[in-house]
C-alpha cells in the first residue's frame, strides 16, 4: 500500500540517483530536479492532502525517471560549443558577430 512516507522516501532515493546520473554523463541539471528538492522539504507528515503529497511524488518519479532516459537530449552538456542552441552560454551569432 502506498503511503506518502513511502513515496517520500522513493522519491528522495530517485532524486539521489538521478543526480548521480548527471553526474557521471556531466550534464546540466533542470527545473525538475530543483522542483523535486523544493518538494522534499516538505515532511511527509505536513498536514497536506495524502493524495496531493502522495501524487507531486509519483509525478516527479516519473518526470526524473523520463529525463535519466532521454538526458542527452534534454539536458545540454557541461562542454557544449559555444554554436550549440542547447549551451548555457550560447551567444546568439548577430551579437558574436559585432
Amino acid at each position: 500500500m502506498l503511503t506518502p512516507e513511502l513515496t517520500y522516501t522513493a522519491l528522495l532515493i530517485v532524486q539521489a540517483l538521478h543526480l548521480l546520473h548527471h553526474r557521471l554523463i556531466k550534464r546540466h541539471i533542470s527545473s525538475a530536479e530543483v522542483v523535486s528538492a523544493a518538494v522534499l522539504c516538505v515532511p511527509p507528515t505536513v498536514a497536506i492532502p495524502v493524495g496531493l503529497l502522495m501524487g507531486t511524488h509519483l509525478t516527479l518519479i516519473a518526470v526524473q525517471i523520463v529525463d535519466s532516459v532521454w538526458v542527452r537530449t534534454l539536458s545540454p552538456s557541461w562542454s557544449s560549443s559555444p554554436g550549440d542552441p542547447r549551451a548555457l552560454n550560447a551567444v546568439p551569432s548577430v551579437i558574436a558577430s559585432q
